[in-house]
């Protein structure tokens, strides 16, 4: 469901001293050398981002021709153009205006058109073939596929001269404010616009401007959710209004422009600096010791890579099913949908959903395996050669949504605690703010600046001292070059593999250069060592040599770090994006011509340029999904399941506050400098994907800002409630108007901390309530009924019918039940718990769920429906749900340097994916719960090769 983050940047694009190494402090390398310990102490440490340049701005292009040409070719008002060509010749204003555009113009067009991967099918099947592959996504013809009533949000952003003219109508605008123009050191990190005085004057003067842009956009788009949204924020423009819509898109375009702004021009600044400290420290071991110039151009040439790939929606079982289809999966996902009448809630405010699903190939798959070498080769690969390196079962954290999980994978932080995400939804309520977050909409602007705050380091802020791109992922701020992920997600739903083929553009050339910087590695060592053989008293030989060598490694420090990188990251948000729209199991998700295949090219094509490149055998790959999807037949609505009924009986209004949309409706736009306040409500509500529907009350006996307990909740009064009234017991009432649609809710038994929780599941089973606890006291878990009964709500009893189960798993599985399970003061550990749960069809529930609440804002109550059925959606497919297809996420490894000969992962944390290659490259170990990780490393688990 991350596509939707898109929303805030949606709204805008449809508009619009040189550093000097420590020379004197150049240690000696030993005879081993550790190339990123050396990048990290005698490189790093010598680059200043000092924000004054001395380049040329004469020879900086754009477009292949000069910035001042570039801008004339613009469509701008010819005063501003003006004022633009004048500034120019300040270096100040010209280079980071310059290399903001080149982002945007070089990274963004000049690429192949059309969709690649449609032509690839075109190649490797026959016509016939194709045109019986055909979906709603896919036409053998060049006409337009099949459009459904959900497709209307594909409006996606175009990247044109009106886009950047835009750019630098906002650009010339704000070009007084940005204060580190007039500081020696570039920030760490981008100030966000406040509602101080001096911030609301620099809104107030672009927001006409904005505006005026926006209506004549308006005009000729198409009719469709975001133009309806555009139309609405218009109308706030010049109204003085809590919440101004006018506003908040103008400060959200604001701050993208100034962050985007400074982040690149930090990125020149590095690259330009990094390049003379690695220059300057050459030089110094070249006079004082050649041969340490060797080493480390030797340990350059054979140094660790690792590429991380985050795949949205990447379900393991579901991919192992497609590629061995003599596994159970295929036929059970089958027997779901034959069985989904079943799943009929039958209660009045339920319906069935719209979308009708095309699963005429996973249908065929239940009479006929199919076998064709062109679908899905990579991923048959992958499990034929690294099976033991793919974990059985991934685990997702709860609720299993992208917004949750996506940073969780990209940095290998938990959630909660200092330097943790902080963010445990796609929306939230952060009571010491009295601020509600959407992140589907503006607010998915906000995440990076959340997780900044609470001390989250990413990937790129660990490895800053090596070679690192980003590929259309978010938290990357200190990413060297980097491809932006809200414009990939506003763009690649109308241009298909928009992202995916600007990135292989740079990888390609990036193999290029590899090969050139190998070469001229290799020539650097040969003449190295040629120079320290001529004997001392050839002078004249020995300073020609000396000189040519000083010129050739000057030249080789400027490209030196702009092979193939170090480290990549990947994001693709696809197949979530489709299997949402179009249901997890159908044609455009999982036939030959659908989304699966699609991302299996893909992953081939980079897999290719790192062979061709010659770095392939030392590189570590990871891929990881943040959770997996399941369909959806019903759908149903809480609130007007439970409370709307409960305010019609109690004959007064309930306060309350929805803070996000349904499933398949378009983004919400929340004033930053503004926001609504949530004082004076009763509950909060806001549904995510279909699978979870979080409420947040506010009658805790302590305080407003504190999450009440189970037992304020069955005394709760609401605002309204006249004082002779009793009060309601609103667990009892979200239980028994729910029965039938409900999973389980999970709420606060007691308070939560890091240290200690205890929350209640309540769920009904066979027409009774069940009320089951969790308790965990540091390491130490337990689970038991409140009534005494055995617990039924996890299924743990249960096998999962979609996993082969052997008899010696039967046996472990008895084992451990009888000692967690035997009675109410059973305790186990995490690491059982997770055993014991492996073997259900709810990978790791139980951990996971006592884990939800040690974030305080994960909501007062979470509802979780039941399989087949989702909560506020009008799509067929869902996650955030407890269903074992939503929990299974991918993570596994491979590479030419890792064996298959280990036993397999049985089951894996997908958090563990930073951990791992972050290890592996840096050979430095990782501990779980120490300097920000929340996740083991797997490396230890890997069959690695000796190197």
């Amino acid at each position: 469901m991350n596509y939707k983050l898109s929303g805030s940047i949606l709204a805008f694009v449809l508009t619009l001293s040189n550093a000097q190494a420590d020379i004197n402090q150049a240690p000696v390398i030993s005879a081993v050398i550790d190339y990123s310990d050396v990048l990290k102490k005698n490189i790093m440490d010598s680059v200043e981002m000092t924000s004054t340049v001395t380049r040329d701005i004469s020879i900086f292009t754009v477009a292949g021709v000069s910035l001042e040409a570039y801008i004339l070719t613009l469509p701008l008002d010819s005063e501003i153009k003006k004022r633009v060509v004048v500034q120019l010749a300040n270096p100040m204003y010209s280079i980071p205006l310059g290399y903001f555009l080149k982002m945007f113009r070089d990274r963004y067009t000049g690429v192949e058109q059309g969709d690649i991967f449609k032509k690839h099918l075109a190649g490797s099947y026959s016509e016939a073939q194709l045109r019986g592959f055909e979906h709603s996504l896919y036409s053998f013809d060049n006409k337009k596929a099949v459009k459904t009533e959900q497709d209307d949000h594909g409006q996606g952003l175009q990247f044109n001269r009106e886009l950047i003219a835009s750019m630098v109508v906002v650009y010339d605008a704000l070009i007084d404010i940005d204060k580190w123009r007039k500081e020696k050191y570039l920030p760490d990190n981008y100030d966000y616009l406040t509602n101080s005085e001096e911030d609301l004057k620099i809104v107030n003067k672009i927001q006409p401007i904005l505006m005026d842009v926006l209506g004549k956009a308006v005009e000729g788009m198409e009719e469709g959710d975001v133009k309806l949204s555009l139309e609405q924020i218009l109308l706030d423009n010049g109204v003085d209004k809590p919440n101004n819509k006018a506003q908040a898109l103008t400060v959200t375009l604001i701050d993208f422009v100034r962050l985007n702004v400074l982040k690149g021009y930090r990125q020149y600044i590095f690259k330009s600096r990094r390049a003379d400290a690695l220059n300057d420290w050459m030089h110094k071991l070249l006079t004082d010791n050649p041969q340490d110039v060797v080493k480390f151009l030797k340990a350059q040439q054979n140094r660790r890579l690792a590429v991380q790939i985050t795949v949205d929606g990447l379900q393991q079982g579901l991919v192992e099913g497609l590629v061995n289809q003599n596994l159970p999966f295929i036929s059970q996902a089958y027997q779901q949908h034959q069985n989904r009448l079943n799943f009929n809630p039958g209660s009045t405010a339920s319906s069935t959903i719209q979308s009708t699903q095309a699963l005429s190939f996973l249908t065929g798959l239940t009479s006929q395996h199919y076998q064709n070498d062109f679908y899905l080769p990579f991923f048959k690969r992958l499990y034929q050669n690294h099976q033991s390196s793919i974990a059985q079962q991934g685990i997702s954290s709860t609720p299993t949504i992208s917004v949750r999980n996506l940073p969780i994978i990209k940095t290998g932080a938990k959630v909660s605690g200092k330097q943790g995400t902080g963010i445990p939804n796609f929306h939230f309520v952060d009571r010491s703010q009295d601020r509600a977050y959407y992140f589907f909409g503006n607010d998915a602007l906000q995440l990076d600046k959340l997780t900044a705050d609470n001390g989250l380091l990413t990937m790129f802020d660990r490895l800053n001292h090596l070679s690192t791109l980003n590929c259309n992922a978010q938290y990357d701020w200190n990413a060297h070059v980097s491809y932006d992920a809200l414009l990939n997600l506003g763009a690649g739903e109308s241009q298909r593999d928009f992202g995916e083929k600007r990135c292989q553009r740079e990888l390609s050339e990036r193999a290029d250069t590899e090969i050139e910087l190998s070469a001229s590695r290799s020539l650097l060592i040969k003449l190295i060592n040629e120079y320290t053989a001529i004997p001392g008293w050839r002078l004249f030989s020995t300073h020609a040599k000396q000189k040519k060598i000083s010129r050739l490694l000057h030249s080789y420090s400027q490209q030196a770090f702009s092979g193939m990188p170090d480290y990549l990251l990947v994001y693709n948000p696809w197949l979530d994006h489709f299997s949402h729209f179009k249901g997890p199991f159908s044609n455009e998700v999982i036939s030959p011509t659908g989304e699966l295949n699609r991302l299996d090219y893909w992953l081939n094509e980079t897999e290719s340029l790192y062979k061709k490149a010659g770095v392939y055998k030392n590189t570590l790959w990871g891929m990881a999904g943040d959770h997996g999807l399941a369909p959806v037949y019903y759908v149903t609505d809480p609130q007007a399941e439970v409370l709307q009924l409960l305010q019609q009986e109690l004959g007064y209004t309930l306060k309350i506050k929805k803070i996000s949309s349904d499933e398949g409706e378009g983004p919400k736009i929340t004033n930053n400098l503004d926001a609504p306040s949530i004082k004076d409500t009763d509950i909060v509500i806001a549904s995510t994907a279909g699978g979870n529907f979080m409420m947040d009350f506010f009658n805790a006996q302590k305080s407003w800002s504190t999450q009440p307990v189970y037992q304020e909740l069955t005394n709760w009064r609401p605002i309204n409630a006249p004082k002779e009234n009793a009060p309601v017991d609103i667990i009892e009432r979200l239980s028994a108007g729910l029965a039938a649609s409900l999973d389980y809710m999970v709420l606060r038994e007691k308070p939560c901390s890091l240290d200690f929780c205890s929350v209640r599941l309540i769920g009904t089973r066979d027409g009774l309530r069940r009320d089951e606890i969790i308790e965990r006291q540091g390491g130490k878990i337990r689970h038991y009924s409140v009534n005494g009964s055995p617990v039924v709500l996890l299924n743990i009893y249960a096998g999962n019918p979609y996993l082969k189960t052997l008899s010696r798993q039967k046996m472990v599985k008895s084992r451990l039940i009888s000692k967690c399970l035997s009675s109410p003061s059973s305790w186990c550990s995490a690491s059982q718990w997770r055993e014991l749960m492996s073997y259900t069809a709810r990978p790791d529930a139980l951990n996971q769920l006592i884990a939800l609440y040690e974030e305080p804002r994960a909501g007062t109550i979470n509802l979780f429906p039941k399989q087949g059925i989702g909560f506020n959606t009008k799509v067929p497919g869902r996650h955030a749900g407890e269903s074992y297809l939503e929990k299974d996420a991918f993570i596994g490894f491979w590479g030419e340097l890792v064996n298959n000969r280990n036993k397999r992962l049985p089951y894996a944390e997908n958090g563990s994916l930073a951990p791992t290659l972050y290890q592996y490259l840096t050979g430095e170990p990782v501990q779980s719960g120490s300097n920000g990780w929340g996740y083991p490393s797997l490396l230890d688990k890997l069959d690695i090769k000796q190197q």
